[in-house]
């Protein structure tokens, strides 16, 4: 006799859901049942898989969360539904060398960034707040395709020769651990 797939499915999509809205800066449930406009009883029941939500309510989902219905649903781009540990082989390329690749790379862009952002600050402020962290957003995409190329990118930028000899060492220590992690990701990923 098969195992019912309906309570896997579902675990699998309130996990994801639960992931999503906490990435997407909701950290409690009450502030996402908000934006979407339902009870958060309501909605506590989708991320403890009790009950599945309309299509309308996926579409406002995804919409919120801007993120394609095939990621919300645990889909690849064109591949069949993902379960389980199954899910690290088909995850979107900004996840493809996994969460521990995934947070190195982010501490590794937001120093490089907040170090250049203090050399730049001296010379003309920003009148943007947001400016550094969409420049660290950008860097981590960066890092995420092409991981030793931006590396030697951030290593090779001028604004970073002025950090002091304590700041250069844990610089220099954030990236040895980036790129540990990005070595065992690619050893990983060719199954060697």
């Amino acid at each position: 006799m098969t195992k019912a797939l309906a309570p896997e499915v579902r675990a699998q999509f309130a996990q994801r859901l639960k992931k999503l809205r906490v990435q997407n800066g909701y950290p409690r449930a009450r502030y996402f049942a908000r934006s979407l406009g339902i009870e958060e009883n309501r909605y506590t029941r989708y991320e403890r898989a009790e009950v599945e939500p309309s299509l309308t309510l996926l579409h406002k989902m995804c919409e919120i969360l801007k993120v394609s219905p095939n990621e919300l649903m645990g889909f690849a781009a064109g591949a069949s539904p993902v379960f389980g540990e199954e899910l690290s082989q088909y995850a979107e390329p900004g996840e493809r060398f996994g969460k521990d690749f995934a947070l190195v790379a982010w501490k590794l862009a937001s120093e490089a960034i907040s170090s250049r952002a203090k050399v730049r600050s001296r010379a003309k402020p920003s009148d943007d707040p947001l400016a550094a962290t969409r420049e660290t957003g950008k860097l981590f995409q960066q890092l995420q395709s092409d991981p030793f190329g931006t590396v030697a990118l951030i290593v090779a930028d001028e604004n970073l020769t002025h950090l002091d000899a304590k700041r250069k060492a844990e610089f220099a220590e954030i990236i040895s651990q980036f790129t540990s992690a990005a070595t065992r990701a690619a050893h990983e990923a060719r199954g060697s």
